[in-house]
């Protein structure tokens, strides 16, 4: 116990804050949310968020706060293009909430449940995950569990529930609620109503007034909802049922609950193949009060409810899985802080889930290891992650069979620990063409003439709009649609994916001067009047 925070330090420093300015703002989500929130800074518009100048229904306007406290923040040029400052401020918010898990978990477990909490919330994939790319979740996340611990020490709490304890938990839901929508706000009730329907105890649920709870929340979110509707209608209802991924692609509804279950083990990667025997220790209980075993049952309930979202969003990402990581994450604790009493009594599932975790571990290093050659530009950093998952993967077990089960439990957190860093520092940066494009955004700012257009025969991506300083302009491949596109320089720019390459130059019939080739993006230029020429030459010819 006296290591705890050191470790804890060390592990929060090398998961969290290592390698933050090593690449550009990502296209998953991060330089969308960038340019929003410069657009809407540029333009003074508080209510409808705007992207390319149209609205933009992806979530409520107040998620963009964090990413405007940071460019507040970067008080030079060079440091407002760099997403430095916004990943510190996320790196936080998900330091905070590794915090509050150990908190909530000594508060009813004891001290040392509280640190392993800790320790294996930090050391899963999901949380560096939704730090470096989903901001709007982490800070959902953060207030979501702030009122789960609000509705756990009213419900369970020794003495009588105080009116202050609910008015934080209800005011943390509808920040919630204004700052990523109402399946982020509204799981923790769920939670707490499913635990109250199983143990056949509604008094546990009405203790907390969740009437009035939630005649506050909508006191809250009212002003802006209202605006909104006013302004959008019903298309803003339709997204706001949906929010902060209102704006993904739709997938097919009944591959939503396997999706879930599937997202949820993986964000929760290492611990995952421990969480199955925790969740069912917790069901089951030994030696502890019965208030201490409700608490687990309330965890498991807000598990289920936090993973329930995850289902309902059209196309969620990996890190809609983070609001139900810290229940998972106090669980693991809980077993952990049992094994160290007693470790010959866990002794079996703890060899389960070592041994699973070798094999899922196994199997990983080998898929990316097989990969690596997909990406050149990363493959021997790739190949060096694999061989340390792979390593770090079978040391659980090892220690398990000399009878060093404690030590076990301790090595689990080493895949994260060690793979953050490597992928943060070495396998991000050299495939930084893959998740963003200002290697093309700075050529065109470089090579081409102030108010040169770049024309796009796709939508551009959210990095393109955010690096690139000309004017965007979509359009079909069209020889018509290239002399009015020309430059000073008399020439023409154009950017499209690698794959349509040879669809672009068989259609203008003149070859592409390549400027800069990209795994995600190409862009190259033309003079109009020889496309022109080339095209009726070859009409005339194919007659």
């Amino acid at each position: 116990m006296r290591y705890a925070p050191i470790a804890l330090a060390l592990l929060c420093a090398l998961v969290l804050f290592t390698g933050l300015d090593c690449v550009g703002f990502t296209d998953a989500r991060e330089a969308r949310d960038a340019r929003v929130t410069r657009e809407l800074l540029k333009r003074g518009e508080w209510i409808t968020p705007l992207y390319g100048n149209d609205r933009h229904l992806e979530k409520p306007i107040f998620a963009y706060l964090p990413e405007a406290l940071a460019m507040r923040l970067s008080r030079s040029a060079a440091l407002r293009d760099t997403p430095v400052r916004s990943r510190q401020i996320r790196a936080l918010a998900a330091l905070a909430l590794v915090l509050l898990t150990a908190a909530l978990a000594a508060r009813h477990f004891g001290r040392r449940a509280g640190a392993w909490s800790a320790l294996v919330l930090v050391s899963t994939l999901g949380l560096p995950l939704a730090a470096r790319t989903d901001g709007t979740q982490v800070f959902a996340t953060l207030l979501g569990w702030l009122g789960c611990a609000a509705f756990a020490e009213i419900t369970f709490g020794p003495s009588p529930p105080r009116d202050a304890l609910r008015l934080g938990a209800f005011v943390a839901l509808a920040a919630t609620l204004v700052i990523a929508g109402p399946l982020p706000a509204l799981w923790p009730l769920g939670g707490l109503a499913l635990y109250a329907w199983l143990a056949r105890d509604r008094t546990r649920f009405a203790r907390v007034e969740p009437l009035a709870g939630l005649v506050l929340m909508l006191s809250f979110a009212l002003p802006w909802y209202g605006a909104m509707v006013d302004r959008q209608g019903p298309v803003f209802l339709a997204a706001a049922a949906v929010f902060p991924y209102a704006a993904d692609p739709h997938g097919a509804w009944f591959m939503a609950p396997l999706l879930a279950l599937s997202f949820l083990v993986v964000a929760f990667h290492p611990w995952s193949a421990l969480m199955p025997e925790a969740i069912r220790h917790a069901a089951t209980g030994w030696r502890f009060e019965q208030r201490e075993g409700s608490v687990a049952h309330f965890l498991i309930a807000s598990l289920v409810a936090a993973t329930v979202p995850v289902a309902l969003y059209p196309g969620a990402p990996l890190a809609s899985a983070l609001p139900a990581l810290p229940a998972a994450a106090i669980l693991c604790g809980r077993l952990i802080d049992h094994l160290f009493d007693d470790p010959a009594r866990l002794a079996r599932p703890l060899a389960n889930s070592t041994r699973t975790f070798a094999l899922i571990g196994s199997g990983a290093a080998l898929l990316i290891a097989m990969g690596a050659h997909r990406v050149p530009e990363a493959a021997m950093d790739l190949r060096l992650l694999a061989a340390v998952s792979f390593f770090a993967s079978w040391l659980p077990f090892l220690a398990h069979v000399r009878g060093m089960r404690r030590t076990a439990v301790a090595l689990m957190t080493v895949p994260v620990a060690l793979g953050a860093p490597i992928a943060s520092l070495f396998v991000v940066p050299d495939m930084e063409g893959y998740l963003n494009t200002r290697t093309v955004a700075t050529a065109m700012n470089e090579h081409a003439p102030s108010l040169a257009p770049l024309a796009l025969i796709e939508s551009p991506p959210p990095s393109l709009r955010l690096y690139c300083a000309r004017n965007l302009v979509v359009t079909a491949p069209s020889i018509a649609a290239l002399p009015g596109l020309r430059g000073e320089d008399g020439l023409a720019y154009i950017a499209f994916p690698p794959a349509r390459e040879s669809e672009l130059a068989r259609d203008l019939a003149v070859p592409l001067e390549i400027m800069v080739r990209s795994p995600s993006l190409v862009l190259a230029r033309l003079n109009p009047d020889t496309a022109a020429t080339s095209f009726r030459a070859l009409r005339a010819a194919s007659r």
